[in-house]
């Protein structure tokens, strides 16, 4: 069955993130897996790619590899990190409250249960899209 759907030398390769640009993926990775014969790659669950090689000596080559990390041309600055709040008071446990604090960071994306549910009094936890490229506040205790 592999080799009557031409899968005999198939990778199957995990982001960390979705990716969207299928042309971007099908130039990049045979240039930095240094593909020698004909590559096809393709996405499919939002964060997997099956990339089939033609070429025993490149499948060899791209198992090989403990691991891989793409890098495109726009390499995003953003990331997501949990600002912790310890100490606050609960009475500014309020999602109003704690997005207005750490916009001053990036944008809020949430709050988590625990702060929510008020089960852990002694700190709050806001998710926040971080952009590293701007110039941030820094923050010391």
């Amino acid at each position: 069955m592999n080799q009557i759907e031409e899968l005999q030398f198939a990778v199957v390769g995990k982001f960390t993130y979705e990716w969207s640009d299928l042309e971007e993926l099908w130039r990049i990775i045979p240039q930095q897996c240094d593909v020698k014969g004909s590559c096809q790659s393709g996405l499919f669950r939002n964060k997997h790619s099956l990339i089939r090689l033609i070429k025993l000596e490149d499948f060899v080559n791209m198992i090989s590899m403990e691991a891989f990390y793409v890098k495109c041309k726009d390499e995003t600055s953003l990331t997501l990190a949990w600002i912790s709040f310890p100490n606050l008071l609960p009475t500014f446990f309020v999602k109003e409250c704690l997005f207005s604090l750490v916009v001053a960071v990036g944008k809020p994306i949430q709050i988590d249960q625990a702060t929510i549910n008020k089960s852990r009094p002694s700190c709050a936890r806001v998710k926040v899209l971080v952009d590293l490229k701007k110039n941030s506040l820094r923050l010391f205790r």
